[in-house]
């Protein structure tokens, strides 16, 4: 295998794990997963932890099964800590070894517990303890068995596994049940930023900004206009960084808000009361709904410009048109382009070589002549009326065709409009209901409710208030254009100040083709993150059908199927899962990195059917990286077990006793 791999992982006295134990997980290109399974509340989510802790120094994943949380627990494990005496201290470590070919890294991170006076507990004394944790440390192989320290940990950490992209590779499948929830969009634009390797562009706009703020400073020390024109645009320059400052102020505010709704979304949704339970479920699935009629509208809106558009000139010039039909048809009836004068009598007249006026053709030239041009223009100038009269009956005909295609696109429009008129009267419905004693005997979840509409309510406040910013920031930038342009105008009268005016320039353009490349480049990650998503969406998912995957500009996902668009929040949890999933996967793959990946819970929300179905395509998941996967026993059923087999390489059990946890070959 060719990709980064974790060989081995060393754990001693780290929470469940008592003593030093090591679990080897080496792949091959042909087996290239490893299967750890354990009991909930047997150390699994910990192995997931303890990888992080020792790369991070933070554990980042907790088990939503562990009643006692592990926050609630000192790092060493307990059987060690009850030989403490107050004062005293117990260390541990977690040591990662990885490379490629073959261990090149030995990453380690010690850390430590010490125990504390007691505290009283009412009638007993409570063992205190305190955790604390060491710096990451390194030792790198030179060949052979030399394995020497390397004082820069982070950096080549930054290499394998930079902390801002860990995520995509180390994380909790269950959890990702929570990842396309309301205000996703959000969370997917900030992984695509994530895997962009943007970090240095950003870095080169904001340095190259300084640079040109220094540069253009120094022309306020020349005195005069120049000065004050230096000043004004100075002036310009500060109050568009404060109306900056003042929205992105807003828009964190705006996020920490929409955050507490869904904590209490979260309450609602768990309530005990059904009814509760039952409206903030529909509520969810209105709201999502309203988000896509949102979409639909303005597409229809689109779809109704472009008909009339198309339709409009031939409605509008409708009865002008059957007026001059009508005019052609008389016309072409009579042939009367020149009065008395048909194609028939010219045509006669040339074949028997005299004129009505007597005139031999046959000795006059120039008469034959003249009845030819004749005969030519009245032909033209029929075959012309023809050709006029069928374009316009043709133009009618289309138009009334394009008419009806824009009453359809209207009605369209129309049926969006009262859809959305009606789920924003239900939610108005479900927010009354749910704060009315008469109907919901719940406190909490009136107390909750009340919460809800007054959070709503700032955070409307708030996006009006940054509509309104992002009007003045418009125009602010254009104020500072126009002073800037001013001071270059200024200091372009003056030879000696030139080359600063010219220094400006450059750092303009090369700040805009920065900006465009970053721009760029977000696009093509944004494709090839909707090209994996689909792939590996179609890779794992159970069902017979194909499914179209689109991660729009706004960072949307959109799921097609054979009916059409599914509602994200229709799909089950399984099939979020599995959305999710290949969401991680298609970043992981495009990030650059070529990191081990592990799981913890892959299929935890996916059933039993669904679940054996999914295996047959596990072993197809990131083919060509380690891929560990962190399973409960009720995951990791005999049926999975048997479609993936082949393809493991390693496979532990976790045997959780008396509160310790060992290792153990399945």
């Amino acid at each position: 295998m060719n990709n980064v791999q974790i060989f081995e992982l060393e754990i001693e006295d780290y929470r469940q794990y008592e003593g030093n134990q090591t679990i080897p997980l080496e792949t091959t290109s042909e087996k290239h997963i490893n299967v750890i399974e354990g009991q909930n509340g047997s150390g699994k989510s910990n192995i997931l932890n303890a990888i992080t802790l020792c790369f991070y120094g933070e554990e980042t994943h907790t088990d939503s099964n562990d009643d006692e949380g592990l926050e609630s627990d000192p790092l060493v494990n307990k059987k060690r800590l009850k030989e403490l005496e107050p004062g005293e201290s117990i260390q541990g470590h977690i040591e990662i070894k990885l490379g490629k070919g073959e261990p090149e890294y030995a990453f380690r991170r010690t850390f430590s517990t010490a125990r504390q006076e007691d505290a009283a507990e009412g009638d007993r004394e409570e063992r205190q303890f305190n955790s604390s944790i060491g710096d990451l440390r390194l030792r790198q192989r030179f060949g052979g068995n030399d394995w020497r320290p390397n004082p820069n940990p982070e950096n080549i950490l930054r290499e394998i596994l930079p902390t801002h992209v860990h995520e995509y590779f180390l994380f909790d499948g269950e959890q990702l049940d929570e990842f396309f929830q309301t205000g996703y969009t959000d969370h997917v634009r900030a992984a695509v930023l994530d895997v962009s390797h943007i970090e240095l562009l950003n870095s080169a706009v904001s340095h190259l900004g300084k640079v040109q703020r220094d540069f253009e400073s120094e022309s306020s020390e020349l005195g005069g206009d120049i000065q004050e024109l230096q000043e004004r645009k100075e002036e310009a320059s500060q109050e568009l960084e404060r109306l900056k400052q003042k929205r992105d102020d807003l828009e964190d505010e705006i996020d920490t808000a929409e955050g507490k709704i869904d904590d209490i979304y979260d309450e609602l949704a768990g309530s005990a009361d059904d009814d509760v339970r039952e409206m903030q479920q529909r509520r969810v699935y209105l709201e999502e709904r309203l988000d896509e009629q949102e979409e639909e509208l303005v597409e229809a809106k689109e779809a109704v410009g472009a008909s009339l558009a198309r339709a409009g000139g031939i409605a509008y010039n409708a009865d002008a048109l059957r007026y001059a039909v009508s005019e052609l048809e008389e016309y072409e009836s009579s042939q009367n382009g020149v009065p008395g004068l048909t194609e028939e009598l010219l045509r006669g007249i040339l074949s028997r070589d005299t004129c009505v006026c007597g005139t031999d053709l046959a000795e006059c030239d120039s008469s034959r002549e003249h009845i030819e041009d004749l005969l030519e223009e009245q032909t033209s100038e029929s075959q012309d009326a023809i050709e006029g009269r069928l374009r316009m009956e043709r133009a009618l005909r289309d138009g009334e065709s394009l008419i009806e295609d824009l009453l359809a696109d209207l009605s369209e429009l129309e049926d969006t409009r009262t859809a959305i008129d009606e789920n924003e009267t239900e939610l108005a419905n479900i927010s009354a209901q749910l704060e009315d004693e008469d109907i919901i005997d719940n406190e909490r979840a009136q107390e909750l409710e009340q919460r809800r509409r007054d959070i709503q309510g700032r955070i409307s406040k708030m996006e009006r208030e940054v509509g309104e910013l992002n009007g003045k920031i418009e125009q602010q930038e254009d104020v500072v254009d126009e002073r800037r342009e001013e001071w270059k105008q200024a200091m372009r009268e003056q030879d000696e100040h030139d080359l600063l005016v010219r220094q400006s320039e450059f750092i303009d353009s090369a700040t805009g083709k920065l900006t465009e490349i970053k721009g760029e480049i977000l696009e093509q990650v944004r494709t090839e993150t909707e090209q994996r998503l689909e792939r590996y969406y179609n890779d794992l998912i159970w069902k017979d059908e194909d499914y179209e995957v689109v991660l729009t500009e706004e960072y949307e996902v959109r799921l097609y199927g054979p009916d059409g668009r599914k509602n994200l929040g229709s799909l089950s949890a399984g099939e979020r899962q599995v959305l999710a999933l290949s969401f991680m996967a298609a970043l992981s793959k495009i990030s650059g990195f070529s990191a081990p990946v592990v799981i913890d819970t892959p299929l935890g929300r996916i059933s039993s059917e669904p679940k054996q179905l999914i295996a047959q395509n596990v072993p197809d998941y990131l083919n060509d990286t380690q891929v560990t996967f962190l399973m409960t026993d009720v995951e990791y059923s005999e049926d999975v077990r048997a479609y993936i087999s082949n393809e493991v390489a390693n496979e532990y059990h976790l045997e959780f006793q008396n509160g310790v946890t060992q290792v153990t070959d399945r």
